[in-house]
């Protein structure tokens, strides 16, 4: 059955090799968008939806911020690295102008140290949370997927749809910015569970991956030096006027000027052409913008096949995007998922469908505070390199030989680390059985020996932690019948 699905992919591949690039666009998980088909698998926050049943804005401006928890750990390097992400976004032209020759396929560099030492490019990080928060979803893990198994005779039938489309056509594509992928099918068991998903391939082994911001957070070392071809041309699809959907207005948007009284809040618009971004001032007591802002712009709708235009206002009380750094246990990073973009399928002749629709904020992007995480799979102690995985830290960096900037940015003579330990059973993905935490205090860069014993006499050195600030986790994972087990740091 996989040698029948991956040739039927090779035929389709023939009859499209041609398209240079495509994308995928982002919508709320529908119905048939299961685990077991390999979504809502924790770490994404919606499904791909068809081309035509977008989700985007529809207002020009779109207000961030950052609170006290961004501000505190990442400090002016931090924002000047966010600010960077969203200035490649606003110096994006009107995408009635925007010519997609002008991006080249590939904007991923390596930063070596950053590579060596397990380190996430922030700015990177916040452009690509900030594309998925415009709609676009990852064109790769999307140029295949399964919606649906079934059996016959002992025949399993895979159904597998293709969700990234080529921006001049809209057909679907299986190029995502000149890089041509086939798939596979994989199944594998997870909680008793057949989890099964369509696997992108390059047909070429030696052609470049991951390739598009939209892809997601890179890998560790990993950075982007502004938008990929592919990421403009859904850029361009989602706001072009061209691309026209009934749609709603968001909250707190009303009439101005004459008509105020006498706006139209449902009609067929057109894309918005250029959307910028604007910083605004934060309350974080009162968890609002420190003085309303009030956005006039004008609104361009049809009615009776004639386009017409509209004076709007929209009040904004808090901001659309905030920014912060708040710890969550394991996580490297967290953002507001797509249960509130409202569903405008039943208005435009789709009732019951996955959109077209509307985002609407608010939208949090969590870069969580982590120095480093270390999980021990093995049982042993100390345990052995093959069995530790590492989670990776927070940095910026680029391709100079300058070193990459740690966070948080400005440490002290003085430096407090919170330390996490987790229990952890057998299964990786359950929740942790127990958890105990300490603060580590010293002097920055002070080391501090994590130790085990089951007798409080004999010690047995686990990790060596640096005083560097933040967060850092040790997970034990322990199986049946573990022997009683004590945890502690010393100073070395």
């Amino acid at each position: 059955m996989r040698f029948i699905k991956t040739l039927f992919a090779l035929l389709v591949l023939g009859a499209i090799q041609e398209r240079a690039s495509a994308f995928a666009l982002l919508g709320p998980f529908t119905p048939w968008m299961s685990a077991e088909l390999s979504y809502r698998d924790g770490s994404s926050i919606g499904g791909p939806v068809d081309v035509g049943h977008a989700y985007r804005w529809n207002v020009p401006l779109v207000t961030y911020a950052y609170d006290a928890s961004f501000l505190n750990y990442f400090g002016s390097n931090g924002v000047e690295a966010v600010e960077g992400a969203i200035q490649t976004l606003n110096d994006l032209a009107p995408v009635s102008a925007l010519a997609l020759n002008d991006y080249p396929n590939d904007t991923s560099l390596i930063n070596f140290a950053a590579t060596r030492d397990g380190i996430l490019d922030l700015k990177s990080g916040a452009l690509s949370f900030l594309l998925e928060q415009m709609g676009l979803a990852q064109p790769q893990r999307f140029t295949f997927v399964p919606s649906g198994v079934s059996y016959t005779a002992g025949v399993t039938n895979y159904e597998v749809l293709m969700r990234n489309f080529d921006p001049g056509s809209l057909e679907p594509s299986a190029l995502v910015n000149g890089t041509l992928f086939t798939y596979d099918i994989t199944s594998y068991q997870a909680q008793g569970v057949t989890i099964v998903d369509a696997r992108e391939l390059a047909v070429d082994p030696q052609a470049p991956t991951r390739t598009a911001v939209a892809e997601g957070l890179p890998l560790s070392g990993t950075f982007f030096t502004g938008l990929s071809h592919d990421d403009v041309g859904g850029w361009r699809y989602l706001l072009s006027t061209n691309h026209i959907a009934v749609e709603t207005l968001l909250p707190g948007v009303s009439g101005t000027g004459p008509n105020a009284d006498q706006f139209v809040t449902t009609a067929a618009r057109p894309g918005v052409d250029k959307i910028t971004f604007r910083r605004v001032d934060y309350d974080q007591a009162l968890h609002r913008l420190v003085q309303p802002l009030t956005n006039l712009f004008v609104d361009r709708y049809f009615t009776n096949n004639e386009l017409r235009s509209q004076s709007l206002q929209r009040v904004v009380e808090e901001p659309d995007i905030l920014f912060s750094a708040n710890y969550e246990a394991f996580k490297v990073y967290s953002r507001s998922g797509t249960t509130n973009w409202a569903n405008n399928s039943a208005i435009n002749a789709n009732p019951g469908g996955e959109g077209p629709g509307i985002i609407r904020p608010p939208i949090s992007i969590n870069f969580s505070p982590l120095r480093n995480s270390i999980l021990n799979f093995s049982g042993a102690y100390p345990p052995p390199d093959f069995a530790l995985i590492y989670a990776p830290s927070w940095g910026s960096y680029s391709d100079s030989t300058n070193p990459p900037v740690l966070y948080p940015a400005t440490p002290g003579p003085t430096n407090t680390t919170s330390f996490h330990l987790y229990f952890l059973g057998a299964d990786p993905s359950a929740a942790p059985q127990a958890s105990f935490s300490w603060d580590l205090v010293g002097e920055s860069g002070a080391q501090f020996l994590l130790q085990t014993s089951t007798n409080l006499i004999d010690w047995v050195d686990v990790w060596t932690i640096p005083n560097l600030g933040g967060h850092f986790n040790y997970g034990d994972h322990y199986f049946a019948n573990p022997p009683q087990r004590y945890f502690r740091t010393i100073r070395q």
